[in-house]
């Protein structure tokens, strides 16, 4: 009775760490394929900045990660797939942002302050790289991925309007807005503020830009006891 008793543990433990094993490998692949198209994303990405989208092909992107066609297509079935992806990847990134921020901050200006220069720095470190991925993506023409694209801005937004919703329940921002349209100005002023500095070939720093503009969009969107306190402490 013992010896099958320890059999029947023995077994148990051998199942286990089958298991285990098999657990094990499956975390190995899938981080694999994660870095894989992160590798991918990265190689197209690197492509496009240089030579615009109409360059990138499956074989170019290939070339680029040091592997076969074959073994891009068994991550991405096309380039559009990978497009997709770096769509995806740019809108984590953003929302990631805001998360952060809002961990980071004592008040929902602050945290949106800060969001801001995040996405700025960014920006600035990667020489606008995420916004002209989103261009090429556009002047495409494929349906598909403008939706793609019309979708994460529109995420992004809400999640700008949540921010400043939250603003207008503490008392920080006026309550007389349209925080839509006041999250949609917000996404139009980084645009238009990346598309500046990258037309004058990078030549100004892009977060101290960003916080001159900052302080004019204060005067607008806080209430007068907001704005007092800004003013007083103000260097």
């Amino acid at each position: 009775m013992l010896g099958n008793n320890r059999s029947l543990y023995y077994y148990l433990v051998e199942q286990r760490l089958s298991v285990v094993a098999m657990e094990t490998i499956m975390v190995k692949r899938n981080m694999n394929k994660i870095s894989r198209h992160q590798q991918i994303a990265d190689a197209t990405r690197k492509l496009i900045v240089k030579h615009g989208s109409e360059y990138v092909t499956i074989r170019k992107i290939a070339q680029e990660v040091g592997v076969t066609e074959g073994a891009i297509y068994r991550h991405f079935p096309s380039k559009k797939s990978i497009m997709t992806f770096m769509a995806e990847n740019i809108a984590d990134n953003l929302l990631g942002d805001i998360s952060k921020a809002k961990d980071a901050t004592s008040t929902n200006l602050e945290a949106l302050d800060a969001t801001l220069k995040n996405h700025f720095a960014a920006i600035e470190q990667r020489r606008g790289i995420a916004f002209r991925v989103i261009a090429e993506i556009i002047t495409q023409g494929d349906k598909q991925l403008n939706k793609k694209v019309a979708a994460i801005l529109d995420r992004y937004i809400n999640a700008l309007q949540d921010m400043l919703s939250q603003g207008v329940a503490t008392g920080e921002i006026r309550d007389d807005i349209d925080l839509h349209m006041t999250a949609q100005l917000l996404c139009s002023m980084i645009k238009g503020l990346v598309t500046i500095w990258t037309l004058n070939n990078c030549n100004f720093n892009l977060v101290e830009r960003y916080s001159e503009y900052w302080k004019l969009f204060l005067c607008v969107i806080t209430t007068q006891k907001r704005h007092d306190y800004l003013s007083a402490v103000a260097p």
